[in-house]
């Protein structure tokens, strides 16, 4: 028997991550955030001072890329080439190009390497935007998460302005609907729900209820 993989596919803000982790938790898998791969690889890209029109540049650093996820005290690290890089894969530097290096077919190419690689000795959830649909199609269990715009850009706007109180909501609610709008029309591995997967609107749901619903579809 192999490893068993579960996916997690959805819009940004639909509650992706923090329910992988405890969907994760739950079942005693290995959770990935897949977005912290390529944030990771953009931490490098930036120290070496690469232009993002340096596509072989750009694929060097992720063929290069070695990935670790530890779990200390419940908590889980995030590791690229054996630097803990968990504090500054959220940094504003990097959200400001990752969404330009990740939409780079060679990029996503070498990335799915990674991503296929992580997966070969344990059980694991992997959330992301094509992980059922092209990273791994024959998951047996997929899910596509969604919520409405509004709720998905207040939950981004109750985070971000915990860390900046100048944020303001429109602000975030028109980047949300930017952002949407060029992951479902990008030529390469756009946002999609993959076929079979179990579709949740969780506008209503907190991230329990939603890893409840999950779990009747696994148990049934």
């Amino acid at each position: 028997m192999g490893t068993e993989v579960i996916t997690i596919d959805g819009p940004t803000s639909s509650g992706k991550n923090s329910v992988g982790f405890l969907l994760a938790k739950k079942l005693g898998y290995q959770y990935i955030d897949s977005g912290s791969i390529y944030r990771a690889g953009c931490i490098f890209i930036l120290r070496k001072k690469l232009h993002l029109d340096n596509i072989a540049g750009l694929v060097k650093v992720y063929k290069n890329l070695a990935i670790e996820v530890k779990a200390y005290d419940h908590i889980q690290r995030f590791f690229a080439n054996g630097e803990d890089v968990t504090e500054i894969l959220h940094s504003q530097d990097v959200t400001k190009i990752v969404s330009q290096v990740s939409a780079i077919r060679e990029v996503r190419e070498a990335t799915k390497v990674i991503q296929r690689s992580l997966t070969k000795d344990k059980n694991m959830i992997m959330t992301g935007r094509d992980i059922g649909s092209e990273i791994f199609p024959d998951a047996k269990y997929e899910f596509f998460l969604t919520a409405a715009t509004e709720i998905r850009a207040k939950r981004r706007f109750d985070q971000l302005h915990q860390k900046d109180s100048s944020v303001k909501y429109e602000e975030v609610l028109s980047s949300m609907i930017e952002r949407d709008k060029r992951d479902s029309t990008r030529e390469v591995s756009p946002l999609r729900i993959p076929e079979g997967a179990v579709v949740i609107d969780n506008s209503n749901l907190t991230v329990e209820q939603t890893v409840d619903e999950m779990l009747k579809h696994i148990n049934a």
